[in-house]
């Protein structure tokens, strides 16, 4: 039994010095919630990987929000960018192994955090708009 703000916490410089490496700003905007059942090292790379495709969604000077909160009986995490958007034609490829938008990109990061999610017997659900996209990772508490 784990405390995610805890974990986020723990995790946060680095987060931050991705955010400062591309001139750009984390808030993390924790609130109380109970304990729920984590592996710490999944949990690290699924926050990791989720905070790195925000940044990589947003200009200069864009903030990448992260929060905890409780919505019923669930915990959950949610990741915040001010990118473009998420265009409607790569919504369904979302989690696909080997799908990606980036030059660079192998398509493994967000398939990756969907098994980490799966093995949570948590839920990744998203909303994007031209404004940016928010995931959200609901767990059960």
């Amino acid at each position: 039994m784990c405390n995610l703000n805890d974990i986020i916490t723990k995790i946060f410089p680095l987060i931050q010095a991705d955010a400062f490496s591309k001139n750009m700003e984390i808030i993390f905007e924790p609130e109380e919630i109970p304990l729920v059942p984590l592996n710490i090292r999944e949990i690290h790379q699924l926050i990791l990987n989720l905070c790195r495709n925000g940044l990589e969604a947003m200009k200069d000077g864009g903030y990448l929000t992260v929060r905890t909160f409780k919505d019923g009986q669930d915990v959950v995490l949610s990741v915040k960018d001010e990118g473009t958007g998420i265009p409607i034609e790569n919504l369904d490829k979302l989690g696909k192994p080997f799908f990606s938008t980036k030059d660079d990109g192998t398509g493994l990061g967000l398939a990756s955090c969907y098994n980490i999610a799966t093995r949570h017997k948590a839920v990744i659900n998203f909303d994007t708009s031209p404004r940016g996209t928010t995931f959200f990772i609901r767990f059960n508490s």
